[in-house]
C-alpha cells in the first residue's frame, strides 16, 4: 500500500527545517549520559536482531553504537530524510569498518521509506514528537506490517507527558578544543497537546560567550498512556520489563 504523503510534508523533511541551527552542535549539545543510556536500551532489546530500521538516524550515533553490538551478518536501514544531517551520518559511517557492508542509508521519510527485507527491529529515537495524531496511526502501522512475527519496535519516553510549560533550563554539553557548548531550553504550549521547544545553542571560550543561535521546533505533546494506545491499535503488544526510558513492543 502507497500512503498519501503531500509533497509540502516530503519537502519540509527533504529541507530538513529546524535543523539548520542546530545541526553543527547536535553531537555536542545533548549529554553523552542520555545518548548513553538509550544506546544501552537496544543492547538489551536487540540482542539477536538481524534486520534494523533506524528511522531519524540523525548524525548516526545510534547507528554507530548498534554496529557495535548487533550480530556480525546483520543489516542496518539508517533512515535520515534531512540532507544536513544525513551528511554527518554518512560521514561518520565512512569512517567506521566494515559499515559500508552492514548499513544502507535510506534519504525517504518515516513515511515512504521502504526497506527492502522484513524487520527484526524498528527503532524511533528523538523522533516520534514531530508527528500529529493524525500521522501516529499511520506510522505505526506501517512499521508494524514491516516487522517479522516477534520483531520489536523500540520509542523512548516522550517528555512532557502533557503539555504544560517547561521553565528554561541550561544543559551543559561537551568541550572541543578551547571552546565549551551548552543549550538553554525551554518549552511554551502552543496549543492542545503540543508545545514549542526554544533552544538557544551557546559557545563559550572561557568566560568569554562567542555565539549564540536559536532554534524552534513545534511538537506534539504524547502521554505513555496515549502511546500504548496507539501501538496496541497497531497491533503490537508491550514487551514487560523493558529498560528504563524506552518502550518496547511485539508483533
Amino acid at each position: 500500500m502507497t500512503e498519501n504523503v503531500t509533497t509540502d510534508e516530503v519537502n519540509r523533511a527533504e529541507r530538513g527545517e529546524g535543523y539548520a541551527v542546530n545541526a553543527p552542535y547536535y553531537d555536542l549539545i545533548l549529554p553523552g549520559d542520555h545518548w548513553d543510556r538509550l544506546a544501552g536500551a537496544l543492547r538489551t532489546l536487540l540482542p539477536d536482531a538481524r534486520s534494523v530500521a533506524e528511522i531519524g538516524a540523525g548524525t548516526g550515533h545510534f547507528t554507530e553504537a548498534m554496529l557495535g553490538f548487533l550480530p556480525a551478518d546483520a543489516e542496518i536501514f539508517a533512515i535520515e530524510p534531512a540532507r544536513v544531517m544525513r551528511a554527518a551520518l554518512v560521514t561518520r559511517l565512512a569512517r567506521i569498518p566494515g559499515a559500508h557492508h552492514r548499513v544502507t542509508v535510506l534519504a525517504e521519510d518515516a513515511l515512504t521509506a521502504e526497506p527492502p527485507v522484513p524487520l527484526d527491529a524498528v527503532v524511533l529515537l528523538n523522533l516520534v514528537m514531530h508527528f500529529a495524531p493524525h500521522q501516529r496511526p499511520r506510522l505505526w502501522h506501517r512499521w508494524a506490517e514491516r516487522l517479522r512475527p516477534g520483531g520489536v519496535l523500540v520509542v523512548e519516553t516522550q517528555y512532557p507527558q502533557k503539555a504544560e510549560p517547561v521553565p528554561p533550563t541550561t544543559v551543559p554539553g561537551r568541550v572541543l578544543g578551547r571552546r565549551r557548548y551548552e543549550t538553554v531550553t525551554r518549552a511554551d504550549v502552543v496549543g492542545d497537546d503540543m508545545v514549542r521547544w526554544v533552544n538557544a545553542y551557546r559557545t563559550w571560550e572561557g568566560d568569554r560567550l562567542v555565539s549564540e543561535e536559536a532554534a524552534e521546533f513545534d511538537c506534539h505533546v504524547v502521554s505513555d498512556e496515549r502511546l500504548a494506545g496507539e501501538l496496541a491499535a497497531a497491533g503490537l503488544t508491550a514487551v514487560p520489563d523493558a529498560p528504563a526510558g524506552v518502550h518496547a513492543w511485539r508483533r
